[in-house]
Order: structure tokens, then C-alpha cells, then sequence
């Protein structure tokens, strides 16, 4: 018997940032090969030639990551991020962690804007108004025999429930979040009573070389454990799926894109692919999946802009610049982090000294104010997965807008916490997982999957490092030995640290809340919280005569292996005329690799 046949295209975003158009905000440059006003030119192609039923979904994460978010967060209406949902016909949008940034009020107000369902499964809260757990689409399809029938589409969407961890400065338990996990398969279950032929789920969460329900990447165990489902959108992680960025992982399918099977993409962030998945589907008293094809599609440099989307950005555009080009300061220092991970850099020192001198006058007239004051600070921009344009680059001269949104990207406050040495001795253990595992097989310093916003450096200590011993973390911020310390000394003004003895560490409201999972932050913490926004606290820091030089410290942490290695670096490629800077470690300029970053051979 021969059954009628018909085509589905799931086409799919996922973590914009704010990525409204080409323009870097930060350097003031256009970007290729990102941008919603190009992708938006990709999508109406692919929706042009489906050859079935198009349905065009996001991910999440769009409301923060430019500086064209910092702006828009001081305005819910009038939005753009909605107009350009709208304007694109989007079917449905689900929620990211990141969409929660600027609290809950605005983000409501925000998503309340698309005409289209908003969905979240795993959130839940009295003021949130604007996202459902999941919704059936009923749509028509052409089929094979000349009919047209009707298929019903169930949506859900599921984030890390961490969210509430990261976001603690301004949710503070307004907002309950559930297992990823554990709330698709409640979403999936009601959504096949509902009577959906088909389920697609939104996972806001990445892929791990295993099962992992109770991590922030949890999309594998939804397709092993969750049955029901017949597409997943993935995302988070900002990398890409399928093709080389999973090699290896289990139950996956890096070539066909598939998860135990299940259809599966994930597109590239910043507006710069679309995820598209393609269902061939049959009617037999009912719809079945009989065939996948999943592909991401990015744009070029012959990508077209998109007129209407053009329109909807231009007027957040010109604001942004305006507002960026005003000047704060004067710095006589070049700030760069293009050997952030050889040493610390003044950068990183200038936010330190904001960090502590909020700190200070927070704990002033209190039994805190006499202990050691630290802070801890990541590198705001340090390449990665962000690409070769993921430094800071500040040369003398004016410090501008632009500046302080580059070494603060996030909208975090000025917490600290009262950590004992041994405390202190484990958070920057943890942090050096940013070094690589394996020293007798690999030729690079830097371990790939260690995010560098988790590579803290401690000011106001001194840490000497052997990046070549046994790691005591991974890169979750789990311990895996018990006795390994990459922590060769550590000392507070030339004296050995005593694990007893008590410091505050200021730190961001994020680190402090539980992000990157550092030890010794915990429900019984003591902590001390202000509503100083770490941004705020740049600018009067920068505002001083000099704000490079007094307190300064740039010699937090360094080196101190006995078995000296040659590693290679990536960094930008503006770094080729600085290697002078770094001359200690006797760098060798390699070539640009195929990313576009300039690795350079070292001696750590």
C-alpha cells in the first residue's frame, strides 16, 4: 500500500545576543558573517523554497549579550528584538537563562510584545505573564496524493534550571525552575494527549560527552530519555551541531545530526546560521517521521541585508553609538587581554580595583573591614568560542562608553564572600582548569572546553601555578581528585597563606550566586551584597588621575612549574607587533590558524 507523503521544515535560531545586526558595538567595526538583518534574508529563502510545511522557531538568549541590550533595557516598549520576531512570522520562541538578565518584569514586558507563543516548561512564577509551557500549531500540509491535511504541531521549550542560580541579583526566588529534564517529559507527555502528531522541543541547553540530566547541558538525556519527541532545537553552548565540535560524543551523530536518533540541530550564535531540519513525513491514519535531513545554512558576504529588519534596528543602532562614543576618561595605557592567559593583564587589574574599593565601603564600620580584602576577577574577553574579535583592545587615550561594556559585558553587581586560605586555595584550583589536561599529548596551554569567564584571578594574593599538574576540577567545577593542586604556593604580603585565616573576596553578583560553581559558595556563605552595578563602579574607578597606577597589581599569579614546556596560544592577530610584551616566555609567531586567531608557540 502506498501512503501519502508530505514535507516539513523546522527552520530554527538560537542564541542572537543581541546580534540585531552586523555592527560590532564594542570596536565600532562591522562584523561578517553575523547579524539578524542578514540571517533574516537566509530565512525568507529557506521559507520560499520549503518544499512542504515551514515552521521557524528560536531558542532563547536574545535579549543580553550587546550593548544594544544594555540599552533596550532601559525601555521594554518599543522593543526590537519582538518587531523582528514579528516581522519574520516566527511560529514560536522559547526562553534562554540569559533572557532573565535584566529581571523579570522587563523580560515579561519584552516577550509579551511577540505575536507568536512564547514558551518556557521549566519556569514558573505568579509575575510571569507572557510564556506558556508548551502549544499545539495547527498546520496544513500538501500532500503527495493531492490532499491537504491537517498536522498538529506541539512546541515546548526548556532551559538550565541553573538560571535561578545565575540570576539570583535580580530574580532572588521569584521565578521556580524545574529539572530540564524531568519538565520536557511532563510537557511532551501532555502535548501527545493534546493530540500532537508531531513534538518539537525548544532545549536551551548543549550536549556533554554523556548523560547528563542534572547539568546544564541535559539535551542528550531529553533525546535518550524522553520518549515522544521528533525534533530538538539546541543551543547555549555557542557551538555548533552537527559537524566537528562534538566529535566523539556519545550517542551522537555529528554527521547525520542526530541524538540517540532524534533529529537535532544547533545553529551558531549571534544571527550567524539558521538550524534548518527537514521531516519526511507520511499519513497512514495518522502522521509518522520516515525521514531527516538536518543542516545549518549561515550567512556570506554575498548575504543580503534584509530591507524591513534594517528599518526595525537602525534607530537602537544610532543610539547605541551615540551613546558608546561618549567619553569618560583618560587611560595612558594600552588594556588588552591578548596574553590574559600568560598573565595577568591591566585589565583585569582595573576591574580588581573597582571590585575592592566597592567592596571597602560596603564593609566599612564592620567587623569585616580589618580582614584581607581580595577580588576576584575573570577575563572579560579572552577569544574562545567568541572568536578571533573576542579581546579587549583598548589602546591610550580616550575611555569611552564602549570601553566599560567591553571589560564588563554582563549587567552583574559587587557581592563578596568570607572564604577561609583553604577556600581561597581551592577557588583558584578551580579556576586553572583553564589550562590544559593532558601535558604529554597535547601542543596547546589552554584546555578548549574551559570557558575563560571561569578562569579567575585572586588580586591582593599571590599565587604561583603549575598549569602542567593534575587538574583537582573539571570544567563544571566539580572536583575529580581529591588530593591534585595545580597551587604550587600561595602567599598574602610575602607570608605563606594560613588555611584558617579569613579573607573577604569581592567578586561579581554572578560568582557569588553560585555561577561557575566555585568552591566555598554555599547557602551558609557569608556574603555581603550591594546593588553597585560592576559597570558603575568601573567608571569611578577610571574616573581617578590615575587609574592604572594606584593599587594596581598585576602580578596576582604566575608561573611556577619545574618542567618547562613549548605550548601554543591563540590570540588576536593584532598581537603579532606586542610579542615584546611577552618576552619572558620566548614567543614564536606560528601563522594564523584557520579560525583567524595567531597562535604563538611559548615557553611555560
Amino acid at each position: 500500500m502506498t501512503f501519502a507523503s508530505a514535507q516539513l521544515r523546522i527552520a530554527a535560531t538560537s542564541d542572537v545576543h543581541m546580534h540585531l545586526t552586523g555592527w560590532d558595538a564594542l570596536r565600532d567595526a562591522p562584523v561578517q558573517g553575523r547579524g539578524m538583518d542578514r540571517l533574516a534574508t537566509v530565512i525568507r529563502d529557506e521559507r520560499a523554497n520549503a518544499p512542504g510545511g515551514w515552521l521557524l522557531l528560536d531558542n532563547g538568549d536574545a535579549l543580553q549579550g550587546t550593548p544594544l541590550g544594555d540599552i533596550c533595557a532601559d525601555r521594554s516598549e518599543g522593543h526590537p528584538w519582538p518587531a523582528v520576531l514579528n516581522a519574520l512570522d516566527y511560529d514560536a520562541v522559547g526562553l534562554g537563562n540569559h533572557d532573565f538578565d535584566f529581571g523579570l518584569p522587563f523580560m515579561d514586558a519584552v516577550m509579551g510584545q511577540v505575536t507568536c507563543p512564547v514558551l518556557c516548561a521549566n519556569a514558573s512564577s505568579a509575575q510571569m505573564t507572557s510564556p506558556a509551557a508548551h502549544v499545539v500549531l495547527d498546520r496544513q500540509l500538501h500532500c503527495s496524493d493531492g490532499q491537504i491535511r491537517p498536522v498538529r504541531i506541539g512546541v515546548t521549550s526548556v532551559l538550565p534550571p541553573q538560571t535561578g542560580v545565575w540570576n539570583r541579583r535580580c530574580l532572588d526566588g521569584t521565578v521556580r525552575f524545574e529539572g530540564g529534564v524531568h519538565s520536557a517529559s511532563k510537557a511532551v507527555r501532555h502535548l501527545r494527549d493534546a493530540g500532537a502528531d508531531l513534538v518539537v522541543v525548544l532545549c536551551h541547553s548543549g550536549l556533554t560527552d554523556g548523560m547528563d540530566s542534572t547539568g546544564e547541558n541535559f539535551a542528550a538525556a531529553i533525546a535518550s530519555d524522553v520518549p515522544g519527541v521528533d525534533a530538538m532545537i539546541l543551543g547555549h553552548t555557542h557551538l555548533r551541531f552537527p559537524g566537528p565540535d562534538h566529535a566523539g560524543f556519545a550517542t551522537v551523530d555529528t554527521k547525520k545530526g542526530t541524538l540517540s536518533g532524534v533529529p537535532a540541530v544547533m545553529p551558531a550564535h549571534a544571527g550567524a546560521e539558521l538550524g534548518v531540519i527537514d521531516l519526511g513525513l507520511v499519513y497512514d491514519d495518522g502522521w509518522r517521521v520516515t525521514s531527516q535531513h538536518v543542516r545549518r545554512r549561515g550567512i556570506d558576504r554575498t548575504t543580503a541585508t534584509d530591507v524591513r529588519v534594517a528599518e526595525i534596528t537602525a534607530p537602537i543602532v544610532a543610539a547605541t553609538q551615540a551613546h558608546l562614543n561618549k567619553p569618560i576618561a583618560h587611560v595612558s595605557q594600552h588594556l588588552h587581554s591578548w596574553f590574559s592567559m600568560l598573565r595577568p593583564s591591566g585589565a583585569e587589574a582595573l576591574a580588581a580595583r573597582a571590585l575592592r574599593s566597592t567592596i571597602k565601603q560596603a564593609v566599612a564600620g564592620t567587623d569585616l573591614a580589618n580582614l584581607p580584602l581580595l577580588a576576584s576577577v575573570a577575563p572579560a574577553a579572552l577569544g574562545g568560542r567568541a572568536g578571533v574579535g573576542n579581546f579587549v583592545d583598548i589602546p591610550p587615550g580616550p575611555f569611552r562608553e564602549r570601553h566599560v561594556s567591553m571589560l564588563c559585558p554582563y549587567p552583574n553587581t559587587v557581592w563578596a564572600a568570607v572564604l577561609t586560605g583553604a577556600e581561597i586555595w581551592d577557588w583558584i584550583d578551580r579556576s586553572l582548569v583553564f589550562f590544559g589536561d593532558d601535558p604529554d599529548n597535547s601542543t596547546t596551554l589552554v584546555n578548549p572546553d574551559a570557558p575563560a569567564f571561569n578562569f579567575d584571578m585572586l588580586y591582593g594574593i599571590e599565587a604561583e601555578v603549575d598549569p602542567y599538574a593534575p587538574s583537582a576540577f573539571d570544567v563544571t567545577g566539580h572536583r575529580v581528585r581529591r588530593n591534585a593542586t595545580r597551587v604550587r604556593r600561595l602567599s598574602h604580603k610575602g607570608c605563606d597563606v594560613d588555611p584558617r585565616a579569613r579573607f573577604v573576596l569581592a567578586m561579581t553578583s554572578y560568582r557569588g550566586a553560585g555561577g561557575g560553581n566555585f568552591p566555598g559558595i554555599g547557602p551558609d556563605t557569608r556574603t555581603v551584597r550591594t546593588d553597585v552595578e560592576l559597570r558603575d563602579a568601573l567608571r569611578a574607578v577610571v574616573s581617578c588621575a590615575d587609574p592604572l597606577q594606584a593599587g594596581s597589581n598585576t602580578a596576582c599569579w604566575r608561573f611556577a612549574g619545574t618542567a618547562q614546556k613549548r605550548r601554543i596560544i591563540q590570540t588576536a592577530p593584532a598581537a603579532a607587533n606586542h610579542l615584546s610584551d611577552i618576552a619572558a616566555f620566548e614567543p614564536s609567531a606560528l601563522g594564523l590558524d584557520d579560525n583567524g586567531f595567531l597562535q604563538v608557540e611559548v615557553t611555560v
